[in-house]
């Protein structure tokens, strides 16, 4: 049996019932194809983004707020750990622009800013034991981008991990420099997090988006899933 490529382990529902996760796995992309029109999308998302936000506190936004209470409640001081949405908008309506990265990545960030929602781009290539959702362990390692020393999660910390390599730390705050997307990945995983009730909607709408906008620019071919405490694996 093929091993899953996208899981959330148990305990991370026992922690926090409301999560839902959705995962697109695009393959057989050119990531070198469609830079201009996807840094276009990126920087129209950008702006309307932007516009959205005229007068209003990011972290009051019910999409951003929920965030900032699942780590509040994780014991993660929100104005220091900010989720990788709430980062995305802010620096959107500091600078009025986000930095074209490449196009799959470019598309992830644009979706991320339409729907509001945090939204990850992991080379697959680079997780041939695919992706997990869990609490941290003591053998866990995350190498920050840039010439950072390692780290070593807290324990207990919900991460992203392929074996003992962290992907993401913090959940949704900060991403490795191991696993990037770039020029030359083929595969990837887009996996969007949020909470019943409240971005459930939203993240189901970025994936559809996603699915849709980077074959279309990029190639290949889009599976979509949803996971959730009674289906949280992904198996192609």
């Amino acid at each position: 049996m093929a091993a899953p490529v996208f899981r959330i382990a148990p305990e991370v529902f026992d922690l926090v019932p409301t999560a839902r996760f959705y995962a697109v796995v695009v393959r057989g992309i050119d990531n070198t194809r469609g830079v201009a029109e996807a840094a276009t999308r990126l920087a129209e998302a950008t702006a309307a983004g932007r516009e959205a936000f005229v007068g209003r506190d990011p972290k009051a936004v019910p999409e951003i707020a929920v965030w900032r209470d699942a780590f509040g409640a994780r014991g993660w001081t929100p104005s220091k750990y900010l989720s990788s949405i709430e980062a995305l908008v802010r620096r959107a309506v500091k600078t009025g622009s986000i930095p074209s990265i490449n196009p799959a990545v470019d598309l992830g960030n644009a979706a991320s800013l339409t729907y509001l929602v945090p939204i990850g781009a992991h080379d697959l290539g680079s997780a041939p034991d695919g992706l997990s959702v869990r609490l941290a362990e003591p053998d866990d390692v995350f190498r920050p981008m840039g010439d950072a020393p390692d780290e070593t999660p807290d324990p207990g910390e919900i991460v992203y991990a392929h074996g003992n390599d962290i992907r993401t730390r913090r959940w949704v705050w900060r991403q490795s420099r191991t696993g990037l997307v770039n020029p030359e990945t083929t595969d990837l995983l887009y996996p969007i997090d949020a909470f019943a009730g409240t971005t459930d909607t939203a993240a189901r709408q970025a994936a559809e988006m996603l699915c849709e906008m980077v074959p279309a620019i990029l190639g290949g071919h889009a599976t979509l899933a949803s996971l959730d405490a009674f289906h949280p694996e992904l198996t192609e």
